[in-house]
C-alpha cells in the first residue's frame, strides 16, 4: 500500500504540481479508501514535515514547498521547480570574410520567486490562458516583471510585480504593445498582481517603446 507521502504526491501531480489543503485532501480521497478520523491533520503533518520552507521541517526528503508563504495553504511538488541559468551568452552570426562576429549578453531572471508563480498558474498564460507544451510532460511560461527591474524603472522582484504570459504576450507586454487590464487577466488564488504595476505598465511602457 503506497505510503502517505506517495499519495500526496500522486495528488499534487494530478492537480498539476500544485494545490490548496482542500485540493489535496479531495485528491487523497480518490486515492484512499481506509482513511482514519485525523486523516487531514496526517496530511498536514507529512506535508510540513517533509518541507524546508516550515518550521517543522524535519531533515528528511524535501519533497513540497510553500507556493505563497506559510499560512496561505497552498503547496506544490519541489521537484517541479528546476533551476535555470542565471545568464547566458548569445552569439550572433559567424567568421566570414567580410564580416564580424558580433556577441550579446542577456540576463535571464528565472529566479525562485518567478518559478513558484509560473507553477501556481501551471503555466497557463494569464491573458490568452494559453499553456505551451514543449513535450508530453512539461509546459513552458515566462515570469514578466510589469515595472522592469532594471534600468530608470527598478522595479521591485514581488509576486504582485509578476505576471504569467506565453512568449507571444510577454514580446507584447515588453515592446510596450499591449496596455494591461486587470479585467482581461487571469488570476488564481494567492496571488494577486499590484493596482501600482499595472498603472506604470499603462502610463509608462504601454505605447512609448517603439
Amino acid at each position: 500500500m503506497p505510503t502517505w507521502e506517495e499519495d500526496i504526491v500522486s495528488a499534487l501531480t494530478s492537480l498539476g504540481g500544485t494545490g490548496t489543503y482542500a485540493e489535496i485532501y479531495d485528491a487523497v480521497k480518490t486515492l484512499r479508501t481506509d482513511l482514519p478520523a485525523s486523516w487531514k491533520d496526517i496530511i498536514r503533518r507529512q506535508i510540513q514535515d517533509r518541507s524546508s520552507d516550515s518550521a517543522g521541517y524535519k531533515n528528511v526528503a524535501d519533497v513540497f514547498f510553500s507556493v505563497e508563504g506559510l499560512g496561505r495553504g497552498v503547496w506544490g511538488l519541489r521537484q517541479l521547480v528546476q533551476p535555470t541559468p542565471t545568464a547566458a551568452d548569445l552569439p550572433e552570426g559567424n567568421d566570414r570574410p567580410g564580416r564580424v562576429r558580433q556577441a550579446t549578453y542577456r540576463i535571464l531572471r528565472d529566479t525562485v520567486l518567478a518559478r513558484q508563480i509560473k507553477l501556481l498558474h501551471r503555466d497557463a498564460c494569464q491573458i490568452c490562458g494559453e499553456v505551451l507544451h514543449i513535450s508530453p510532460t512539461k509546459t513552458y511560461s515566462e515570469a514578466h516583471h510589469i515595472i522592469p527591474l532594471g534600468g530608470d524603472h527598478a522595479g521591485p522582484d514581488t509576486a504582485s510585480n509578476v505576471i504569467v504570459l506565453c512568449p507571444n504576450h510577454h514580446a507584447l507586454c515588453d515592446m510596450g504593445a499591449i496596455a494591461l487590464r486587470r479585467e482581461d487577466i487571469r488570476v488564481v488564488e494567492g496571488h494577486v498582481i499590484s493596482e501600482v504595476s499595472l498603472k506604470y505598465h499603462n502610463e509608462q511602457i504601454f505605447g512609448r517603446i517603439f
